[in-house]
């Protein structure tokens, strides 16, 4: 065959690491071994002896395990590394996606970085302004443009990367799991794009642990194990052949199973789903059983009109704990959506949470001097020594924080905290009467279904105050909402359990114990008891729907409706988490309910009384040694999302002994 038919030749290829074999703690000592001759190495092989020839216009995928030499060898494709044997001949131009944010300058905004990653592709910049309009209408990024490239997330890296390398029709194009970050559609998009540039005679290198991707953009794949080649050809017959040495390895290497699964899992909410993916990492396998008809829990959003709707009611993400962050954001992109509700009380308007802001409309007030007198003249004396203690006790951790690690201190919230008799005396300490008559007393009422002289006080034990002009409700680092919802995390996180979809754990409940070393427990803990201590309480909502032939109804996503004559203690506008244009909006109001036995128990009622019963069921838990409590109702606790998170991350640690670091 002539070399002028093809786009790659690799002949006799290896690639040469040479890997200190011993820990050298500082540069002296690095020096000082150096020049004594003293530094030991071993040699390794990324590559040995690889040959493939690639023609014009064909599509190869290459298959493999981690570190078995697939970014390897195309990075020697590309030029990046060289030959240590052989040689690797390229005719071509090269449009090359292997690592994410190769080119961009993370303190440049995006507009800046498509100039330079077009000069480093081989594009003028007159070229690149003809393309520009392009390039970000394939990405999606047109209200991000002017934002430094560092605070992307991988997933917008990878749209911008994607749309400048294949903004001209290069003749190579290489690409390695960089899609593997992007959401759903984003990545058929860039699949279909590429089947447009094979059509016109692109020759694609694909590399992708999604084997049902390879199979549809490739003809061709060579699998590597180890550096080396274990076969190439046909793509249907390489993949089959790789997909059966992984099977045939899993189930040698896999420990022997008394049971059919390791886990069962009752319930596919957060902490179920969570714990079944954590568990597929360390090689376990899980029965996930779901009573409902889909998966998600209260996470379960649908599409009504366009427009994704939480169909039981609204879940905002907001966290500061980078690990738990960084484990979300494995399954899904998140939008910047900032919470930023408002209080209608009678028809007057207030900001939340209590900022300059409310404090404004409320007295009129200018300065956080005027608006603190203001309070403790309404009787929000305790609230007020309690908020300038927190406001010390935060300082001090902050600098000290500044000190030990500038790069990642954080502020943290200041809260009013003190505790009185009953909840109307600790909102009144906390906040004086306008704030509590206006904006707390109605709306709590409601929620819970009985006066506020008669709830406990540790339901708002702790209240936040600003006195800065904030609307930002959570104070925390990292907020959103995930793009196409919550159902595709889920989704992702039970990709490797088998689900089962209406089927009620207590319908048969010794058989499907039988089927598994262990269960995880999601659901009411009282119930899985059979209530020997009798019923623990929740409250529950109901929420009614409506499509409005409008575009904007509300202008916000959540308005709370404080006082105590509205039937409803808020309406959800859905479009506005994710900043909708559609023609119509869809709003869910809720109504709050005392929880019955077929109702979903939302809230758990933390009074003294019901966390007394709580621990009795606890201490019975605590003697199961093959079933794990987990989750909001098996903890009899109101977690946020993050808290559910936590909670699953450090039980796994514990149960499989790995992850410390995922």
């Amino acid at each position: 065959m002539s070399d002028n038919n093809l786009a790659v030749k690799v002949t006799n290829a290896s690639v040469r690491f040479n890997m200190a074999s011993e820990k050298i703690d500082n540069l002296k000592e690095y020096f000082v071994k150096l020049v004594k001759r003293q530094l030991m190495f071993e040699e390794f092989f990324a590559l040995k002896g690889v040959n493939l020839e690639i023609k014009k216009g064909e599509s190869w995928g290459i298959v493999g395990s981690n570190g078995s030499g697939k970014s390897t060898l195309l990075k020697l494709i590309c030029g990046i590394f060289s030959p240590y044997e052989g040689s690797v001949q390229v005719n071509g131009s090269i449009a090359p996606l292997i690592e994410l944010g190769a080119g961009f300058d993370g303190n440049l905004t995006a507009k800046e970085n498509i100039y330079l990653n077009g000069a480093i592709l081989g594009h003028n910049k007159k070229f690149m302004e003809s393309q520009y309009n392009n390039i970000v209408e394939f990405a999606e990024l047109h209200s991000f443009m002017d934002m430094p490239i560092k605070n992307y997330s991988s997933g917008m890296r990878a749209r911008l990367g994607f749309a400048i390398a294949t903004t001209v029709q290069p003749q190579i194009l290489i690409v390695d799991e960089v899609l593997a970050v992007g959401d759903m559609l984003f990545r058929k998009k860039c699949e279909k794009r590429m089947q447009e540039m094979l059509s016109k005679g692109t020759t694609l290198i694909y590399v992708s642990h999604d084997h049902g991707s390879v199979k549809q953009l490739c003809d061709k794949a060579i699998w590597l194990d180890k550096g080396e080649a274990m076969m190439m050809g046909d793509v249907a017959g390489v993949s089959k052949g790789y997909e059966d040495f992984i099977s045939d390895k899993r189930i040698k290497t896999a420990p022997k199973r008394k049971k059919e699964f390791d886990y069962l899992i009752v319930g596919a909410g957060l902490s179920g789903a969570a714990f079944a993916q954590r568990a597929a990492e360390s090689g376990k396998k899980c029965l996930v059983l779901e009573r409902r008809n889909h998966v998600g829990g209260n996470l379960y959003c649908e599409s009504i009109e366009n427009i994704t709707v939480h169909k039981y009611g609204a879940h905002i993400f907001h966290t500061n704990d980078k690990r738990v962050w960084s484990y979300i954001r494995r399954f899904s992109d998140f939008n910047h959506y900032i919470n930023s509700p408002i209080a209608d009380y009678h028809g007057e308007r207030y900001n939340l949470p209590f900022n300059m802001n409310t404090f404004a409309q409320l007295w009129g007030v200018r300065t956080p001097e005027e608006a603190l007198a203001k309070i403790q003249e309404q009787g929000g004396e305790p609230g007020i020594k309690a908020y300038k203690q927190a406001m010390e006790t935060a300082a001090k951790a902050y600098e000290k924080s500044l000190e030990e690690n500038p790069e990642e201190a954080a502020e943290t919230e200041e809260d009013c905290e003190f505790t009185a008799g009953n909840l109307e005396e600790q909102a009144l300490g906390l906040v004086g009467r306008d704030i509590y008559e206006k904006l707390i007393k109605g709306y709590t009422e409601k929620q819970w279904g009985r006066p506020c002289a008669e709830l406990p006080p540790e339901i708002i034990k702790r209240i936040p105050l600003r006195f800065t002009y904030d609307n930002n409700y959570f104070n925390h680092s990292f907020q959103g909402i995930p793009v196409e919802g919550y159902v595709q995390i889920i989704e992702k996180m039970l990709k490797n359990a088998e689900v089962r979809l209406n089927t009620d754990y207590f319908s048969d409940r010794k058989k499907f114990d039988s089927l598994a070393e262990k269960v995880v427990y999601t659901g009411e803990i009282d119930k899985y008891f059979n209530y020997c201590y009798g019923p623990l309480e929740y409250r529950s909502l109901r929420l009614e729907e409506d499509i409005l032939e409008e575009q904007n109804h509300q202008g916000v996503a959540v308005i709370n409706y404080t006082d105590r004559e509205t039937p409803y203690t808020r309406i959800i506008e859905h479009k506005h988490f994710e900043f909708g244009r559609q023609a119509k909006t869809v709003i869910s109001r809720e109504y709050p309910l005392e929880w019955q036995p077929g109702e979903e128990p939302y809230y758990p009622v933390r009074d003294s009384k019901n966390t007394e019963l709580y621990e009795q069921y606890k201490a019975l838990a605590d003697e199961r040694k093959t079933v794990i409590f987990i989750g909001r109702l098996a903890q009899y606790m109101y977690y946020d999302m993050d808290r559910v998170l936590q909670e699953v991350l450090n039980l796994t640690d514990k149960e499989f002994g790995v992850f410390k670091k995922n």
